[in-house]
């Protein structure tokens, strides 16, 4: 009897993992490459006769997979402020596998404070209703219906901004805007998104998108932020751009008031930075580091700002917020400002008057010797934000005043980097490097608060520890340059008999971007953050028993995406290092994905990075 127990236990260990490993495999309803599918999705927009909106919201949701239910879509979030909107939940209803209807009972709506607007206490009237769905398995289908009735007056027009596709695939997807027959539809369509249908509802103009069989947004890296790849209808019953900015300046918070305790804080602030562009720098730090940031959407807050006075006393802040407090500040000491709405090259036309393709906020300054420079409200940034955004329109706002834009372009960088170097004995190696910066990696605002900014640039067996002196330094807008004396007391890492370098370079260019390793296929358009060039040059010099182990190498790799150089090699006792790479475009399509991969897996070979010395005993 004893005997028979440890077999039995074994039988029944060996059918439960049976058991689980059949749950395991896909079933009928499922697909290797999603968690869910939704077989509807409408989003409907309207325009009522007395000025309110209504924004209905329908789908039906097929679980596939556990993942689906237990970590994604078990709960639905429904974001609404009760103060100009109101919620009505049509329906809700889970279909289960076995077509059995699993009504959503009224204890799973649950109102809380949305996550982005906890510790803000003027947003704590937001909320987002917590849908949790019921009946839940693989095969069920979530059935949820609502409408967000917006009172009148509480945006400057009927505006959307949808993208044509969801993050897992979509049998059925319908955008519908409807408004009254006296009014009209102004539109951009983006990425093969097609005209709209247009008929008659109920004394409705109706504007309909509809699409079928539409494919997931796909999870790769390094895409355009913002789906900006990705079929889109920006849509608003606003013709005029510059008057739907006018419902923001026009609203007293443009008029950059501050207390007396401020100026005061600005003057004492002056007598110690008596530069103008430094002096703005100062109080981007504060209004960064001290004004905490609220990450509460524009249309949550109604697109209404608070004025500069109550953001100072509360220490917190909105995006726009931010830049209201920070132009003010900075018109207060004395320097031209204007708070900037940051929008997408793609997404930007004059006739449409919409405040829904805002996604970032700055300020503008003008400054003597350095002209016009754009501040970033998340970080002190190093170079203007001309310089690093790409495809962006900078909007500067005034309180009575016309928009003014810029067009950003496409950011460039460009480094270059080179040295000559005496290695000792012992071994210790002296000498001098140069590092010049260009276009988007130069640091011309972080060179104004930190000397030592470019010296805390460089990277690998030579680093900012090793760099004594900086013999020239100069530094504009457009480039900077250093010179330095360098002495490192432990160039090599040590092996055996080997002696390894890591070839020297800047931390601020393409390393900064993360990009080690990429995918062997590509579907959707690559962007990096600018295009342009990297090049390293370096002679060291070897005491007698030191040579070159890694074999005299020179590889070159041209094609459509650019250009890559590399080249080792030792003439007496002279070694030569080259290194360099030039990518010719910001955004890589799918067609020429290969060729740029190529490129940057010999810009990450590690083998290519390094050079390997053999120490000989004489």
């Amino acid at each position: 009897m004893k005997k028979i127990v440890p077999f039995v236990f074994i039988f029944l260990l060996v059918s439960l993992l049976q058991a689980a490993s059949q749950d395991l495999k896909p079933s009928a309803v499922s697909s290797p490459s999603s968690d869910a599918e939704y077989i509807s999705v409408l989003k409907e927009y309207t325009l009522n006769a007395d000025g309110s909106f209504d924004y209905r919201y329908v789908k039906e949701l097929k679980l596939i997979t556990y993942r689906a239910f237990q970590n994604l879509y078990g709960e639905t979030f429904i974001t609404y402020n009760p103060g100009f909107q109101k919620l009505t939940i049509n329906n809700c209803f889970t279909v289960m596998s076995d077509g059995k209807k699993v009504e959503t009972p009224s204890n799973a709506f649950n109102e809380i404070l949305p996550s982005f607007a906890a510790g803000s206490p003027a947003f704590n009237g937001l909320r987002d209703m917590v849908v949790t769905h019921t009946g839940l398995e693989r095969g069920a289908v979530i059935n949820l219906d609502y409408t967000v009735h917006t009172l009148k007056g509480n945006a400057p027009a009927l505006m959307g901004n949808e993208v044509l596709a969801e993050t897992e695939p979509v049998k059925d997807l319908t955008v519908k805007v409807k408004i009254p027959q006296s009014e009209k539809l102004s539109f951009k369509l983006l990425n093969g998104a097609g005209e709209p249908l247009k008929s008659t509802e109920n004394g409705f103009q109706v504007f309909t998108w509809h699409v079928q069989n539409v494919a997931a947004i796909s999870q790769e890296e390094f895409q355009k932020s913002n789906n900006e790849s990705y079929p889109r209808a920006i849509f608003s019953t606003s013709n005029s751009r510059n008057s739907a900015y006018e419902y923001l300046t026009g609203q007293p918070a443009f008029g950059l008031k501050i207390t007396e305790a401020m100026k005061a804080w600005i003057l004492a602030l002056k007598k110690d930075n008596p530069d103008q562009l430094s002096l703005a720098l100062k109080i981007q730090e504060k209004v960064i580091n001290d004004i905490r940031l609220w990450p509460v959407p524009m249309k949550y807050a109604v697109y209404r700002l608070r004025n500069a006075t109550d953001i100072w006393n509360s220490m917190g802040a909105t995006l726009p917020e931010k830049a209201i407090l920070m132009t003010a500040l900075i018109e207060a000491a004395g320097i031209e400002a204007d708070p900037v709405a940051i929008t997408r090259e793609s997404f930007f036309d004059e006739k449409i008057g919409t405040l829904a393709d805002i996604e970032d906020f700055a300020v503008r300054i003008q400054v003597k010797d350095a002209g016009e420079q754009y501040l970033s409200l998340y970080s002190a940034n190093q170079q203007d934000l001309g310089e690093i955004y790409s495809g962006r329109v900078f909007i500067a706002l005034g309180q009575g005043e016309k928009p003014e834009y810029r067009h950003s372009g496409s950011a460039k960088l460009a480094v270059s980097m080179s040295g000559t170097f005496i290695v000792s004995s012992d071994p210790k190696l002296t000498g001098e490097l140069s590092l010049e910066i260009a276009g988007s990696a130069n640091p011309y605002l972080g060179l104004i608060r930190d000397k030592n900014r470019m010296k805390n640039m460089i990277a690998g067996d030579i680093s900012k520890s090793d760099v004594k002196d900086i013999k020239v330094s100069q530094s504009s807008h457009e480039s900077s340059f250093q010179t330095y004396t360098i002495m490192d007391e432990k160039p090599f890492r040590k092996d055996s008999a080997w002696e390894f370098f890591t070839i020297p370079y800047c931390s601020s260019g393409i390393e900064s971007w993360g990009m080690k390793t990429l995918s062997s296929k590509r579907l959707q358009p690559l962007e990096i953050p600018s295009s342009g060039e990297e090049n390293y040059e370096y002679t060291l010099t070897l005491p007698a028993g030191l040579s070159l182990f890694t074999p005299a190498t020179k590889i070159e790799v041209n094609n459509k995406a650019g250009r890559y150089f590399f080249e080792l090699k030792q003439d007496g006792s002279k070694l030569v290092i080259s290194r360099k790479i030039r990518l010719s475009s910001r955004v890589i399509s799918a067609e020429t994905y290969n060729d740029f991969k190529a490129l940057m897996d010999n810009w990450n070979n590690p083998r290519q990075k390094e050079v390997i010395l053999n120490r000989v005993c004489l």
